[in-house]
């Protein structure tokens, strides 16, 4: 098979700190990047993508719910790399 790629915006917890929180996410295997963006009326999130074999079928929206500090996960997109 192929590569799946999996884009999301990680919304934290009321005062979590975002640079400790993005640490958290990157240390998920297969995440390829977790930046620190802008979002709306000044609130922050983190944007993550990961990325694992097709036949793997990992549900990285669970793994990253699972982190302390984040709040909610909003998945953008996914596709076949």
């Amino acid at each position: 098979m192929g590569k799946v790629m999996t884009v999301m915006k990680v919304f934290p917890q009321e005062g979590a700190e975002l640079e400790g929180l993005s640490e958290r996410v990157r240390k998920i295997e297969g995440c390829t990047s977790a930046k620190i963006e802008d979002f709306v009326f000044g609130a922050k999130i983190i944007k993550a993508s990961f990325i694992c074999e097709d036949a793997a079928g990992r549900d990285f929206e669970e793994e990253v719910k699972a982190v302390q500090g984040v709040s909610e996960v909003q998945v953008d997109e996914v596709g076949l790399l």
